[in-house]
Order: structure tokens, then C-alpha cells, then sequence
């Protein structure tokens, strides 16, 4: 909706990855939600690749807004690292008999680096006081701060899922930091696309000449 309103006619590349990233979300959440009432096993399948392309996304984007003096290349090497490991232990240990829990986590830790080193290059660069008004900016708060937040509920899914207790609180807890995180989406189509904010010019005001002519 925010899209609709704001940045309909925008045709940057960072832009468009956390529109379809979005609408992956959308529709991934409305099949895990019906392959949970028939209950079928699929769900896990479904649960293990949104992990890999939710991190794809998220790494594409960075790649995008990342300053050029800066090494996008940590961030290919993250994203084919994270695919093999996701994919390894998809294979050899998980055969989708359960929640991703290991897999989530590594995603969490490796997302979260990748946030932090997006805003060390910001904070490098002239613009720091003012990326608070940008796109990027607030699209990596809000990843980092949804990460931050699920990192340890995603770590203990898999071996506390089946407690009923535990379902309450992932449920409260999953479902905060999502809506938080839906809302610094929204915030951040309302700001600036550009990442690269001219610094302020510092005015020199004219100065009287006669003040600088000595007094006879």
C-alpha cells in the first residue's frame, strides 16, 4: 500500500527487492497457513526455503545500497557460504523432519554482521547524521531489529516447538517483531530513495570590508 502511495513510479533496484521480498512474505505466510491446517509435512520444505530466499533477498539488497569504496564482494561470498550450508544441512541433517532452527540462527548471526557492517559504511562516510532519512537506513533497522529480536525464539523452536507454553510465547513474540518490522517498511517507502545526501554547504557571510580598514 505504502508502495502504491509513494514510490509507484521509482525503478530503483533496491526498491523493487523488498517489494517482491514482501509479497513473498504474503505468500509464503497464506500457504504455511494452509499447509498447517491440512497438516501436511510440506510446511517444513516451505519453512526451509523461505529461510534461503528470504537471506537472498536480504543480501541482493545490501549488494544494491552499499557504497562503491566498499567491498560488495563480502557480501557474494556471505550469500554462496550461507546457500551451501543451508542446502548441506538441509541434506545431511535435517531431512525437513523439523523446524530449521540451526539453519535460522546462522542466517540471524550472518544477517545482523551484514546490517552492522552497512552502517559502519555509513558512519564512514560525510552523511552519517542525516542516513537516518533515507530508504536504506530504515529498511536495515528493520531487518536488524526483527532479527535481534527472533534470534533466540528461532534457535530454541526446534527443540522446545512441541511445549505449549513455548507455541504462546513464539506466537507473541514472532508475530511483535513482524508487525514491527512491517511498520519500518512502511516508514522507510515514505523517505528518500537516494542514499548519497549532500552534505551542507557551510555559509561564509559577507563581510564588511570597512570593518578590516584601520582608523586613521
Amino acid at each position: 500500500m505504502f508502495f502504491l502511495l509513494f514510490k509507484l513510479n521509482s525503478l530503483q533496484k533496491a526498491l523493487r527487492v523488498i517489494l517482491f521480498y514482501v509479497l513473498y512474505c504474503v505468500i509464503n505466510d497464506g500457504l504455511s497457513f494452509y499447509l498447517q491446517i491440512i497438516g501436511s509435512k510440506s510446511i517444513f520444505i516451505l519453512l526451509y526455503s523461505f529461510t534461503i530466499v528470504e537471506y537472498s533477498f536480504f543480501c541482493y539488497f545490501i549488494y544494491l545500497v552499499l557504497p562503491k569504496n566498499f567491498r560488495k564482494n563480502i557480501v557474494t561470498i556471505a550469500w554462496f557460504s550461507f546457500l551451501l550450508f543451508a542446502l548441506l544441512d538441509y541434506i545431511l541433517l535435517n531431512k525437513s523432519e523439523g523446524f530449521d532452527s540451526f539453519t535460522s540462527g546462522v542466517e540471524s548471526i550472518i544477517i545482523l554482521l551484514l546490517c552492522i557492517y552497512y552502517l559502519f559504511s555509513q558512519i564512514k562516510g560525510s552523511n552519517s547524521l542525516l542516513i537516518y532519512s533515507t530508504f536504506n537506513f530504515w529498511v536495515v533497522i528493520a531487518f536488524f531489529i526483527y532479527f535481534a529480536g527472533t534470534f533466540f525464539l528461532y534457535l530454541f523452536t526446534d527443540k522446545m516447538g512441541n511445549s505449549l507454553t513455548f507455541q504462546k510465547i513464539y506466537l507473541i513474540i514472532n508475530t511483535s517483531f513482524n508487525i514491527l518490522k512491517n511498520i519500518l517498511l512502511s516508514v522507510a517507502m515514505t523517505m528518500k530513495l537516494n542514499d548519497t545526501i549532500n552534505p551542507q554547504k557551510t555559509v561564509i557571510p559577507n563581510l564588511d570590508d570597512d570593518l578590516f580598514i584601520k582608523t586613521k
